[in-house]
C-alpha cells in the first residue's frame, strides 16, 4: 500500500502527533472478514495505531470464545494446553529474573485464565489479576483461588500497593496506554517492578510479512510500539528503563501460514489446522516445534530486536 499521508482521527499515545502514514490495510484474520482495518504510522515517533478504530459494538465482535482467554480454558487434547502452560511458565521465570526477588505482592493486569498468576503463585507471590472478561476470570479463580477484580485498571481500587505488575500482551490493547502505565505507577510500591511484553512493530518480522504478521492482530491491537517509542512513554510515565530483551521468529510459523492463505485466496479465519496433512492428532509435534522455537528464540533475543518485546523497568524507591 502507498506510503502517502493518511487521514486520522486519533493522536499517538506516545507523541501526542496526530500526522501519520499509512502501514498497513488488514482484515481479522483469526475470526475472519474483509479486509478493512486501516493502521498508521505516526510521522515523528513511528507508534503504529488503529486508525479509525471500530466502535465498541464492533470490537465485541471481535473478541470471540474462540480468541484469547476464553479459549485457553478449553483447550481439549491438541497438546495445547501443555504449549500454553509452557509459555505461561517461561514469562514467569523472566518476571522473576528480572525482579530479583521470589515473594510480594504481583498484579497481572490482562490476566487472563490465570496462567501466569497461578505460575506467581506458586513462586510465593501473593496475586492478584485484573480481567475484563467473566469467563477468563472465572478460569483465573479455578486455578489461584484469587479472583480477579473484573473491569479496567482505573476502575481497580485498593488501598495497597504492589511489588510486581505486568502487562503481559495487554498493552497494544487498551484505549489509552499512557494513562494505563501512570496508573500502574501509583499502584506500584517504590522501588517496584512493571514487566511488559508487547508485539514489536518495528521487527523485521512485521517488516517482511507485512499485512500477514502474525501479532498486528488487527482490529484488536489498538496500538504497534518500537523499541525506541516503548521505552519513552515507560520514562514519560515516571519509570526507568531495568532491560529489554525480544524474541524473534516466535511467530513466524503462524506468520507462514497467513501469507500461505493470502497467496492461495482462501478466506480470513483462522480456522486451518496447522497439523493439517501431517499425523499429529494430540498434537506433540506441535507441541516440540514450539518448544524448540521458544528456546531457539530466547538464545537469538539478546542479539536481535524481533518481534516481542519484554521489557522491565522500575519505579525510583
Amino acid at each position: 500500500m502507498s506510503m502517502g499521508w493518511a487521514e486520522t482521527t486519533l493522536s499517538c499515545c506516545v507523541c501526542g502527533t496526530r500526522g501519520a502514514k499509512h502501514w498497513r490495510l488488514a482484515g481479522d484474520h483469526l475470526l475472519g472478514g474483509p479486509r478493512c482495518f486501516h493502521a498508521v504510522k505516526c510521522i515523528r515517533c513511528g507508534t503504529v495505531r488503529l486508525d479509525p478504530r471500530p466502535s465498541h459494538e464492533t470490537m465485541a465482535k471481535h473478541y470471540a470464545p474462540v480468541t484469547y482467554a476464553r479459549a485457553e480454558g478449553d483447550a481439549g487434547d491438541s497438546g495445547l494446553n501443555t504449549r500454553l502452560q509452557y509459555a505461561a511458565d517461561h514469562i514467569a521465570k523472566r518476571i522473576l529474573k528480572t525482579a530479583d526477588r521470589n515473594c510480594g505482592r504481583f498484579l497481572d493486569v490482562g490476566c487472563g485464565d490465570g496462567r501466569v498468576m497461578a505460575a506467581m503463585q506458586r513462586a510465593g507471590f501473593d496475586v492478584n489479576g485484573i480481567e475484563t472478561d467473566p469467563v477468563a476470570a472465572e478460569l483465573a479463580f479455578g486455578r489461584t483461588c484469587v479472583n480477579p477484580f473484573i473491569g479496567d485498571l482505573h476502575s481497580f481500587d485498593t488501598g495497597e500497593q504492589f511489588d510486581v505488575i505486568s502487562f503481559i500482551h495487554c498493552l497494544e490493547h487498551v484505549g489509552n496506554p499512557r494513562r494505563d502505565l501512570e496508573r500502574a505507577y501509583t499502584l506500584l510500591k517504590p522501588g517496584g517492578i512493571l514487566y511488559i511484553a508487547v508485539p514489536n512493530a518495528g521487527s523485521l518480522e512485521s517488516s517482511l510479512f507485512g499485512s500477514c504478521w502474525y501479532a498486528l492482530d488487527l482490529p484488536r491491537h489498538f496500538w504497534g510500539f518500537n523499541p525506541r517509542s516503548l521505552q519513552r512513554i515507560i520514562e514519560e510515565s515516571g519509570f526507568y528503563l531495568k532491560s529489554t530483551h525480544f524474541q524473534p521468529l516466535v511467530n513466524s510459523l503462524q506468520s507462514l501460514r497467513y501469507a500461505m492463505r493470502a497467496v492461495s485466496g482462501r478466506p480470513l479465519g483462522d480456522n486451518d489446522d496447522p497439523g493439517s496433512g501431517v499425523t499429529d492428532k494430540d498434537g506433540s509435534l506441535r507441541t516440540k516445534l514450539f518448544i524448540g522455537q521458544q528456546r531457539l528464540s530466547d538464545m537469538l533475543g539478546d542479539v536481535i530486536q524481533g518481534e516481542v518485546m519484554e521489557l522491565a523497568a522500575q519505579k525510583p524507591a
